[in-house]
């Protein structure tokens, strides 16, 4: 494994867990403007996160390989 691969693997990693990590806690600092219950939303934070990051990661492979290249 090419050390060039190893970084383009680990910055892949941290878009898709900084994406994950950063939408719901938007969505939590809305919650101060709106006038909305959310107290639901934060018993499921961890599972939407991770859903959020598992979708970033399988769109990011959809675009590599429509692209036409093999990266991961």
């Amino acid at each position: 494994m090419k050390i060039n691969d190893l970084w383009q693997r680990a910055g892949k990693t941290f878009v898709q867990a900084f994406l994950g990590v950063l939408i719901p806690q938007i969505v939590m600092m809305l919650n101060n403007y709106m006038d909305f219950d959310w107290t639901q939303w934060t018993t499921y934070l961890p599972l939407i996160t991770g859903a959020l990051a598992a979708g970033i990661s399988a769109a990011w492979n959809a675009f590599i390989n429509a692209s036409g290249g093999d990266k991961q």
